[in-house]
């Protein structure tokens, strides 16, 4: 790649970008990534949306909305990355604006809402766990279950919206050196450039660490303290589906979110930049393993998938006598 210029936190540092994956085996990961994790996807929505006990369970509302955005981000976004790291050219740069501007939207909308959506599940765990008289009516549970959730959609949306869609600032003009996504001029204003990292990426991260460890520190005390579960069978399913979720957040976007904390506190080193950017480019697997860890802590879909292959090995054995 060329020399460019990258804007942090109001500085334009020159910085010659160095990512230790080349962009045939970018293109090669993410194809392979992409499509499992879309036939993964889709397999998970159909047995929630189709199985009544799944679809009514509450905690599965903001995994099956999370799956929803995590499919559009793949089937819009991804394959447009896919081109740009199997075609390397200018060619975003003599797009139309609108092209640009929507792909730039889409990414970002999608990307943030999946983080600031899995943290709220993180929080709300407490709620459905500990705290279920907070949920026992109807109105309740509307205030506390499913308005958060339409908040957060709605929040992301209009905020990327005017981010995005209508900037005060100039268009956008170079693509992302990590996925080729177009950068937004918004992103060097002060405010709104911090704002988006610092609350959609920093601070969710580390509720989503922070609830998913103190889920697990109450379970632990309440079990040793009582001599008892919290109706261990029943509340079991929540919180190793929280737990693994989280894990996969702690593994491919905390070091991105460390990373950011140290470029938005002066360390701006080449060494550090560099680091920067491939952990960006790895966070993008929170989405492809977001739908394979959620069929993995679900053992309800784990029966499923062994019934078919069962089945399937059946009809194999089968030989004409």
């Amino acid at each position: 790649m060329n020399d460019m210029k990258f804007t942090l936190d109001r500085e334009v540092v020159n910085i010659k970008p160095q990512i230790s994956i080349s962009l045939s085996t970018r293109f090669w990961l993410f194809l392979f990534s992409n499509i499992s994790s879309v036939l993964c996807s889709i397999f998970v929505l159909f047995h929630l949306l189709l199985d009544r006990t799944l679809r009514q369970a509450l905690n599965n509302h903001i995994i099956i909305v999370l799956l929803c955005i995590g499919l559009i981000y793949e089937l819009t976004t991804v394959p447009l990355m896919l081109y740009y790291f199997r075609y390397f050219d200018q060619w975003i740069l003599t797009s139309s604006h609108t092209f640009t501007r929507l792909w730039t939207f889409v990414d970002y909308t999608c990307y943030a809402t999946q983080i600031v959506g899995f943290a709220w599940a993180s929080i709300e765990r407490h709620i459905l766990i500990f705290h279920q008289q907070w949920i026992s009516t109807r109105s309740k549970c509307f205030f506390l279950h499913y308005l958060p959730i339409v908040i957060v959609l709605i929040y992301c949306f209009v905020y990327f919206l005017i981010y995005i869609l209508f900037p005060t600032c100039e268009d956008i003009i170079d693509p992302s050196p990590f996925n080729g996504v177009p950068i937004p001029c918004m992103l060097s204003q002060s405010f709104l450039g911090k704002w988006d990292t610092i609350c959609h990426q920093i601070i969710a991260t580390f509720i989503i660490i922070i609830s998913s460890s103190a889920l697990l520190f109450r379970i632990l005390r309440q079990k040793s303290r009582l001599n008892r579960a919290i109706q261990w069978r029943k509340q079991r399913k929540m919180t190793i589906q929280l737990l693994t979720i989280s894990f996969l957040y702690l593994i491919f976007n905390f070091p991105r979110t460390i990373m950011q904390i140290c470029v938005y506190s002066g360390l701006q080193t080449e060494l550090l930049i560099n680091i920067y950017f491939n952990s960006i480019f790895l966070a993008v697997y929170v989405i492809f393993f977001f739908p394979f860890v959620c069929c993995g802590a679900m053992p309800e879909l784990n029966k499923k998938l062994r019934k078919i292959f069962l089945c399937h090995r059946k009809k194999l054995r089968i030989r004409p006598i």
